[in-house]
């Protein structure tokens, strides 16, 4: 088995990989011979997080812009979080009376270039990989495997231990690593309802697999936050760790980061991120419920790597000493001062924290705890300035928080972690409730990650043509959705949405958090809603497609309504289907995740050779209103093409500076940086088949000059020839 290290430098550019050598805060992954494996990370929702079968979240931006670390909303390239992992800490008791203190760490600060292995201390076995599994049996990711014991959409699942210390078992040394004797079973759950896109819940089973006792026991989630809009500052850059400010709500067990200032480069990201500690089973000594598991929820932050200063900011360096500070374990144990938790929100630093819980009295062999965390994301509230950090600004968070509490609790509605009279309402059946609409029936346990569940999304698809885009869907998938709680059909109406023209490039970090409601039909024969009816937009015969067996019984929009696009733009439509809500059981109506289709509408394929082809804009003035900021990031487009086709464009001197291949068939965008810049990579963009653009980059990868260039193309299918010009002017 490849160590990690080598795969990784294998499948990263050299240029990445020299930027990265470059970079001042980063350090190498645990270098190891087994499978591991941080390749995969959440696509289902609205967060990009890399989740690893190593006990770590993140990549330390190693495969940015590539892959997300933990990136809201997905595709914007505003990134969170840099590295975290799972902490262990506890008293060792062996038979013969021996005791010693030890921690086990996923990753920390400390490591450095020179002892690169120290720290990451957590293993898994050859052949232990990840395992995605999904609820879903239509629109799950494509990487997934439909099964109905799968709690969320998208589900990661995978086991390590920390046993292993050093090359007499096959592996490199682990530095200053005495084993606790755990194995941890991990599993990480994302979903894609509106309500609870913004979150992915983190589950730790740890179990005491060795021979020894293990007391006073404390779990931990360290986190590296760095919040940064990577559009303006590429992470690793100076500056780039040190404008993040840092906050703590005790009531809420909640550490939570923000960009201060936007600093080193660029407007702040108006983004939180926040580690919610949702629960554990048992709670800790002296915890009878979640509203008091408060008292034992700890903070700790410090200063990357700081060995001198102010103690209470000095990073830890031993598993446990007298100086608490400079004792991984005893800041497991304990928060830091409230006068030292305060100024993080106002003089940001490069700073790291570490939220705990505990103490689990003991683990006998063979026991085992269960410790879950949420990692949460959010846009600030209002316009006031990120530095402020207000309560207010803070609402948005707040909100999404208690939407992955809610996912926690399921049944246990008053978080005591017992089945009360009335909460026992839910039981995973042999196929998945949420997606086929199967009713709970009680089962005497308590069922958490329990989410009401709108309808499920319509089966959508898109004509795009010449100023014009046309949505259709069908019925039954939303329309015969059944309630999992309720058993009841209540499906209530349609909302269809669009992004704003120039939306893309102009607010592209918020570019699908703020599509515009554009159409709204809701079921007349009741009192929800405003009761439209369905008469405008309904069929008076299912439309079908070529090699789709779905009927498609509504259309957007309606047939007698005009609605004109600009050719060339990028537009996103997006359709949903909601529910009535439940008011007996205070759940308000609830919307399905939203079907995206992007479209860039343009002339269709054109088969008429006397249909003259031509290019627009022309002459082209590069820092046009559409164009990105770098060289790549500009287009043209030809226009009229015919559905197969080759370009050829000239110098006025007759030589070749670029050839495209054009098949309308294929054709969606790709190759040109500025659809992967402004576009959505889980969404492939959907072109009219009559257009082409061109970065105006040569074949031998040069922007080309001012100037008047000739072009030819030649129908692929007659080989009819047509020829123009356009102007280049910078």
């Amino acid at each position: 088995m490849i160590p990690r290290v080598v795969r990784l430098a294998c499948c990263i550019a050299v240029s990445l990989v020299m930027y990265l050598a470059s970079s001042a805060q980063d350090y190498s992954g645990f270098r190891k011979v087994t499978d591991d494996n941080d390749r995969h990370y959440t696509s289902i929702g609205n967060i990009g997080l890399t989740v690893t079968n190593f006990g770590t979240i993140g990549t330390r931006n190693f495969y940015w812009p590539n892959q997300p670390s933990c990136e809201y909303p997905r595709g914007s390239r505003i990134e969170h979080i840099y590295q975290g992992g799972l902490w262990v800490g506890a008293l060792k008791k062996d038979v013969s009376g021996n005791e010693e203190i030890l921690v086990t760490t996923a990753t920390y600060d400390r490591p450095s270039s020179a002892v690169a292995q120290e720290g990451f201390e957590f293993t898994n076995n050859i052949g232990d990989s990840i395992r995605e599994i999904s609820s879903l049996t239509d629109d799950r990711p494509f990487s997934s495997q439909f099964t109905p014991l799968a709690v969320s959409h998208q589900d990661f699942i995978c086991d390590y231990s920390d046993g292993r210390t050093g090359p007499s078992e096959g592996v490199d040394t682990i530095p200053r690593h005495t084993p606790l004797g755990i194995s941890i079973h991990q599993e990480s759950y994302a979903w894609n309802f509106p309500f609870a896109d913004f979150f992915v819940i983190l589950r730790y089973v740890i179990k005491n697999a060795g021979a020894d006792t293990l007391d006073s026991v404390y779990v931990g989630m360290w986190d590296n936050a760095v919040v940064r809009n990577t559009n303006n500052v590429r992470p690793g850059t100076p500056g780039y760790f040190d404008y993040t400010g840092q906050g703590f709500d005790s009531l809420q067990r909640l550490a939570y980061s923000f960009d201060f200032s936007g600093q080193p480069s660029g407007p702040p990201a108006d983004s939180y991120v926040g580690l919610r500690l949702l629960g554990t089973t048992p709670f800790p000594s002296g915890v009878n419920s979640l509203d008091n598991l408060y008292h034992n929820t700890y903070y700790n932050a410090w200063q990357f790597r700081l060995s001198t200063g102010d103690e209470a900011y000095l990073s830890p360096t031993d598993d446990f000493n007298s100086n608490r500070y400079l004792s991984r374990y005893s800041r497991l144990t304990q928060s830091m001062p409230p006068d030292k938790i305060a100024p993080l929100r106002t003089a940001p630093k490069n700073v790291t924290y570490l939220l705990s819980t505990g103490p689990f009295s003991r683990l006998n062999p063979g026991d085992s705890l269960e410790v879950v965390y949420a990692v949460v994301c959010a846009k600030k509230f209002g316009t006031d300035p990120a530095r402020n950090d207000t309560y207010l600004q803070k609402k948005t968070l707040y909100a999404n928080v208690g939407w992955a509490q809610q996912a926690y609790n399921g049944e246990d509605v008053n978080g005591n972690d017992i089945l009360d009279p009335g909460e026992d309402v839910a039981r995973r059946d042999s196929v998945s409730p949420t997606e086929l609409g199967l009713r709970y029936e009680p089962d005497g346990a308590i069922t958490r990650y329990l989410l009401p569940a709108p309808p499920r999304r319509p089966r959508a698809r898109v004509e795009v043509n010449n100023q014009n885009v046309v949505l259709y869907w069908d019925k039954a998938t939303s329309e015969e959705s059944v309630d999992p709680i309720t058993a009841k059909k209540d499906f209530e109406g349609y909302r269809i949405y669009r992004s704003n023209t120039a939306a893309d490039f102009l607010d592209h970090e918020n570019f699908l958090l703020n599509l515009s409601v554009v159409g709204q039909f809701d079921r007349a024969d009741d009192d929800i809603g405003y009761n439209t009816g369905f008469g405008r937009i309904l069929l008076d015969s299912a439309k079908t497609f070529p090699g789709d067996t779905t009927h498609y019984w509504y259309r957007f929009p309606p047939k007698d309504v005009e609605v004109s696009h600009l050719n060339g733009f990028q537009y996103v439509y997006g359709i949903s289907a909601f529910d009535q809500g439940d008011s007996a059981n205070l759940v308000p109506s609830l919307e399905s995740a939203i079907s995206y289709h992007r479209v860039v509408p343009g002339t269709p394929p054109v088969a008429d050779k006397s249909k003259a082809i031509g290019v627009y804009p022309n002459p082209y003035y590069v820092n046009a209103y559409w164009d990105g900021a770098r060289e790549r990031l500009r287009k043209i487009y030809f226009y009229n093409l015919p559905a197969r086709c080759e370009i050829t464009v000239f110098t006025l001197a007759g030589d070749i500076v670029t050839v495209l291949q054009h098949d309308a068939s294929t054709y969606n965008g790709s190759g040109i940086q500025w659809f992967d810049q402004f576009g959505d990579p889980g969404t492939e963009a959907q072109f009219a088949g009559g257009e082409h653009a061109w970065d105006l980059i040569s074949r031998y990868d040069q922007a080309i000059a001012t100037g008047l260039y000739l072009y030819t193309v030649e129908d692929s299918d007659t080989h009819d020839i047509q020829r123009g010009k356009f102007m280049i002017i910078k």
